[in-house]
């Protein structure tokens, strides 16, 4: 079902945001308020009246407020607070443009189905925040409005990540979270007991590193095999990719490259970590994210891939931790994402709109959703709050800093992907069957979009 939904995808929304401009519908379902005529009972005022009830339709037309629709993920430790949080934030905004902004959070969980069936059927919302790898379905279907016209060039100057959200020559997106890269969190105390002189830059320094934890009884690794998100490859596989020197799509993305020599290099390498080497035990193939980072909070292992905002949180629980940025065979390389705020195209608001999304990306916004969630800062009209160790991660170290391409249909593509390379950790395919059948799936799904 969720392929047959993918495949129609470009088809569908485009035929529901041509309905939409016809029909005067916004992107949240609503009528546009200059449409909607007569009495409530759908009537038509007798003439002696017109004038009187003009003049009262304009009076409660310049004091209704407009309402906007805002889709947001959960960031927070419960869903509530982020909307409680985003509430606070837009506030202001409210009430300075005499607005009504209804903040929807979605779970991680069908976030895609979500905006797939939402935005198909008319009930979209006029703001989202997407990830790289669902944008360009929704921009081949005419789903998404670029921002180019809205920028002046004191935005331009303001935000630091612009170019991130370019797609096509256009400024499709405005980052919003970009950052949250994968590093890898050690365990001091372990490693001191393990005698890990020094940390380990190389594959071959690290699996020396894991076997001398291994020999005295503790568990090197620990992965999230078992995750339901196919994002665990964030922080799982696609670091061990680029180390090895590979690409998950060639240039114009039109066909796969993770199966790729560098590719099954990376793959293989995994693979020996569970099976020849014994560094990661049986159990992380049923392992979630949440799970491996109790772990590593607990104590029980010497070694994490963890998004950077999860530090504080190994701090409380009471972790003497260190991390290094990257692995590297024949370079460095670590996922770090680039995840924005787009536009509808179906909004009927869409001046308001873009006002909010630049309210939203301001210092002050961002500062206070940085305290409920650590992110570097997007733009110079905020400070940098996060954990000052990790500010060398974003300027020392930008280069081995990787975000996926906005490919259209990737989506499907990485599922497929990290389907067949649990299979493999599984112990039932080969590294060399997992990424050719995930590449022939790939390959069919992408020659689609030509």
């Amino acid at each position: 079902m969720k392929k047959r939904m993918r495949k129609c995808l470009s088809l569908a929304l485009a035929g529901v945001m041509a309905g939409m401009l016809a029909t005067g519908c916004s992107a949240n379902g609503q009528k546009d308020a200059a449409s909607a005529g007569g009495n409530e009972t759908g009537g038509t005022p007798a003439k002696e009246n017109v004038a009187a009830d003009k003049s009262t339709e304009g009076e409660k037309a310049s004091g209704e407020k407009t309402k906007l629709v805002l889709w947001m993920p959960p960031f927070g430790t419960e869903e509530s607070l982020d909307k409680e949080v985003w509430g606070e934030i837009l506030k202001p905004f409210e009430e300075e443009n005499n607005a009504q902004v209804s903040i929807e959070i979605i779970p991680w969980s069908n976030y895609e189905e979500k905006y797939l069936t939402g935005i198909s059927s008319g009930q979209g919302p006029d703001v989202g925040y997407m990830y790289m790898e669902m944008i360009n379905d929704y921009i081949k279907a005419g789903a998404i409005a670029p921002f180019d016209d809205f920028l002046t060039a004191e935005d331009r100057d303001n935000f630091y990540y612009l170019d991130k959200g370019v797609i096509d020559g256009k400024q499709y997106a405005m980052p919003i979270v970009v950052g949250s890269a994968r590093v890898m969190f050690y365990n001091k105390a372990i490693l001191k007991e393990a005698g890990v002189q020094s940390v380990p830059e190389t594959w071959d320094e690290f699996k020396d590193a894991c076997q001398k934890v291994a020999a005295i009884g503790k568990t090197p690794l620990l992965q999230q095999w078992g995750d339901k998100s196919k994002g665990a490859m964030n922080s799982i596989f696609f670091p061990y990719l680029w180390q090895a020197g590979g690409e998950i799509f060639n240039a114009d993305g039109t066909k796969a490259e993770f199966d790729s020599e560098a590719g099954i290099k990376a793959a293989q390498f995994l693979a020996d970590l569970r099976f020849k080497d014994g560094i990661m035990p049986e159990s992380i193939t049923s392992m979630s994210e949440d799970q491996v980072f109790a772990e590593f909070k607990a104590g029980n292992t010497a070694f994490v891939m963890s998004p950077t905002n999860q530090g504080a949180g190994f701090k409380e629980a009471g972790i003497d931790w260190g991390f290094f940025t990257s692995l590297k065979d024949q370079k460095m390389g670590t996922f770090a994402s680039a995840d924005s705020l787009v536009l509808i195209s179906a909004s009927k608001n869409k001046d308001l709109a873009v006002k909010m999304v630049k309210y939203m990306l301001s210092g002050p916004s961002m500062t206070k959703f940085h305290e409920m969630a650590a992110f570097p800062p997007i733009a110079k009209d905020e400070e940098y709050h996060d954990d000052p160790a990790f500010k060398a991660v974003y300027e020392d170290n930008k280069d081995a800093l990787i975000t996926l391409p906005a490919v259209q249909g990737s989506a499907a593509v990485y599922d497929n992907l990290y389907k067949n390379l649990q299979l493999m950790m599984l112990g039932q395919m080969t590294p060399e069957e997992a990424l050719k059948n995930a590449a022939d799936y790939a390959n069919n799904t992408l020659s689609q979009n030509r």
